[in-house]
């Protein structure tokens, strides 16, 4: 193993970030990613400066936003240890340097008195090479400003960076890290470098889950001394570590001659004690405001009071929920927002929410068949209602939906229904019918999530060194028959073009396998024109498959998501036949986990499954809305029923027994 003295931990975090990226600390994230896309196309070099071995899933939940300075309150990794941002100026663990805080003599405060740079993690290493030259790791989850620092310009991303100097000139060097392998070319002097930063998107603070950072490297308790509580490590002091989810805990170069390790680390970070705050919603009803909000089991949680509005007032909570609530009376004119704080968390959490008004209607259809999307909704505050770029429904009769349909032929996912006062909700079309869109050329999709920033230093080649990786998701994994999901493959990696198949499963219809968002449509099962009952049916789930193709024509390795099929529960109940008087078959179907009305609804179809004769047809019937279906005739067939067999558009089969008296 090879390492070498180094300068006190302060100093030496300064020397691993001073580099041509951050020439100086203060220098902008935009500023800087316009350097490492112009330092990309300079110089010859060989095309091995590249990242080879990665580390997908090392980190798995990010938290709530705290809007005191617009930052998630913590990052959780796979080992599910949280870490959040240390903010304390005179905490040596924090690791700030001089100049980092404007005032040092105050406490931290946003935005007049806060870095332009913070840690959730911060790991770096150092070897010593032959000849006085070096190479240095740095790898971290930082949070940053993409100009200044003023709100609305934070971002988070995962770095891992290696800076090489005076090694062995035009050589290519392997580096294995805890979090996987690079390569690196240099140049003529012996130089060369690699920054992936991943990914400095303003404001989208799950972008950096997709990094290689993860699990949080932390102090190996197998060596003395041992991390100071509620830390990773202190920066002050090299140390072995643990969080490698290959167990290599090291650092170490091979090529050009070198064979060079070291297990001594630097490390950074604070666990996270926090739980953060969701500020769910705010809903004025009359001279009171019903408050929402969500966060960890146990957290204390307050409305902040307003002068000459309303007291500080504490939330509510059902044990083992998450869920807080309060109702706050307010004197004079309603505030425009409230704010939630977590009083528990060291700083408080926070959450700002805009006050809304109740929208006073409900939409209770939004069906496309292929020509006219149907649209019917209720109101509380009067007619007319405006359906957002379609037009408007008028007064109905008393007690009924007002409905009315649209020609389209391209209908919206979902319709938005406005009130005059300026309430609205919006609902999610259903496709019922119509025929496949005739095939013509590939849409050109949307550019994807630009993922890594990569930076190789002087002597890297014009070009992408951004792998081509398939990501795909889905709004639900669970679907019902003539029920309709969106799939994700938008935060895919360098795609040019998208190609979804289906794997496994009940056939199932896919809207366009070759956008990035395409829907997919399991059929009904049962149908209301069926003759004779149906002998084939598979729940297996349906497995899809994801594969992207950047602009050279490389396609990725596959992705796949799963949707699992959900059916209804069919029973028959209450059933009879009296011979020559009446035939009544009853029974339910329910749908577990629903508790929305489903448009369109149910249908059962029935069939005399009496034992010694064919299965035959009796007719069909629709569930209500409490899961209730029947049906009724008189006299009814002239030979006794004792037996039926019912199936039902959702899935559910069920059969069921007569009475004959």
């Amino acid at each position: 193993m090879v390492s070498t003295p180094r300068g006190p931990a302060p100093e030496r975090l300064a020397q691993l970030f001073s580099s041509p990226l951050l020439a100086t600390r203060r220098r902008s994230v935009a500023a800087a990613t316009a350097l490492l896309l112009a330092a990309t196309g300079t110089g010859a070099s060989l095309a091995a400066t590249q990242v080879t071995v990665k580390n997908p899933g090392g980190m798995n939940a990010v938290g709530p936003v705290n809007t005191e300075y617009g930052f998630p309150s913590w990052y959780e990794d796979s080992s599910k240890t949280r870490v959040e941002l240390c903010l304390d100026a005179e905490n040596p663990l924090c690791g700030f340097l001089p100049g980092d805080i404007p005032d040092e003599t105050a406490p931290i405060s946003f935005p007049g008195n806060f870095p332009d740079e913070a840690f959730y993690m911060l790991a770096g290493s150092e070897l010593a090479l032959p000849g006085g030259g070096r190479a240095v790791l740095v790898l971290g989850l930082e949070a940053a400003f993409a100009n200044t620092v003023t709100d609305g310009d934070q971002v988070v991303f995962g770095r891992q960076r290696i800076v090489v100097k005076g090694a062995p000139a035009n050589s290519t060097l392997t580096f294995q890290h805890p979090y996987g392998t690079i390569t690196i070319d240099t140049d003529g002097a012996g130089d060369g470098k690699l920054v992936e930063d991943i990914s400095p998107a303003v404001g989208n603070f799950t972008t950096a889950l997709k990094s290689n950072i993860g699990p949080f490297l932390k102090w190996d308790p197998a060596t003395a001394p041992a991390a100071p509580e509620g830390y990773l490590g202190d920066p002050g002091q090299d140390h072995t570590v643990t969080g490698s989810p290959t167990g290599y805990n090291k650092f170490s170069v091979n090529g050009g001659g070198l064979t060079l390790e070291t297990d001594q680390f630097t490390v950074q970070g604070k666990i996270s004690t926090n739980q953060g705050v969701n500020g769910d919603s705010a809903v004025l009803n009359g001279n009171m405001i019903d408050v929402f909000a969500s966060s960890g089991n146990g957290a204390q949680l307050q409305v902040d009071g307003q002068a000459g509005a309303f007291e500080t007032t504490p939330m509510l909570s059902d044990p083992d929920t998450g869920r807080y609530y309060a109702r706050i009376q307010f004197t004079g004119s309603a505030p425009a927002s409230v704010k939630v704080t977590n009083i528990g968390d060291k700083p408080a959490s926070s959450s700002q929410i805009s006050v809304s008004k109740p929208s006073g209607v409900s939409i209770t259809k939004a069906i496309y068949d292929g020509t006219n999307l149907t649209v019917g909704a209720l109101s509380t505050v009067g007619y007319p209602l405006t359906v957002t770029g379609l037009g408007t429904l008028e007064e109905p009769a008393a007690g009924t939906p007002s409905e009315k349909s649209f020609p389209v032929k391209a209908p919206p996912a979902s319709v938005t229904v406005k009130t005059a006062t300026g309430g609205s909700v919006s609902m999610p079309v259903t496709i019922s019918g119509g025929t496949a869109t005739p095939v013509g050329l590939a849409p050109v999709t949307p550019a994807p999530d630009p993922g890594p920033v990569v930076d190789t230093g002087s002597g890297s080649v014009p070009g992408e060194t951004q792998p081509t990786t398939a990501v795909a998701t889905a709004a639900s994994t669970a679907i019902t028959r003539g029920g309709t999901v969106q799939l994700d493959g938008s935060a895919s990696t360098g795609a040019a073009t998208y190609k979804w198949t289906q794997v496994s499963g009940p056939t199932a219809t896919i809207s366009s396998d070759t956008a990035a968002k395409p829907t997919v449509t399991v059929p009904y099962y049962a149908k209301t024109t069926d003759t004779a009952p149906l002998t084939a049916k598979s729940n297996d789930p349906i497995q899809l498959q994801l594969i992207v193709t950047d602009k050279n024509g490389i396609g990725s390795a596959p992705a796949s998501v799963s949707l699992t099929v959900q059916t209804d529960t069919v029973a028959v109940a209450g059933s009879r036949h009296r011979l020559n008087k009446e035939l009544l078959i009853a029974g339910t179907s329910t749908l577990a986990g629903n508790t929305a009305v489903l448009v369109p609804a149910t249908t059962v179809v029935i069939y005399d499954a009496t034992p010694g004769r064919a299965v035959t047809k009796i007719g069909t019937a629709q569930v209500d809305t409490l899961g209730a279906w029947s049906y009724k005739t008189k006299p009814g067939p002239n030979r006794q029923i004792t037996s039926v067999l019912v199936q039902s558009s959702r899935g559910g089969t069920a059969t069921g027994v007569l009475a004959t008296r």
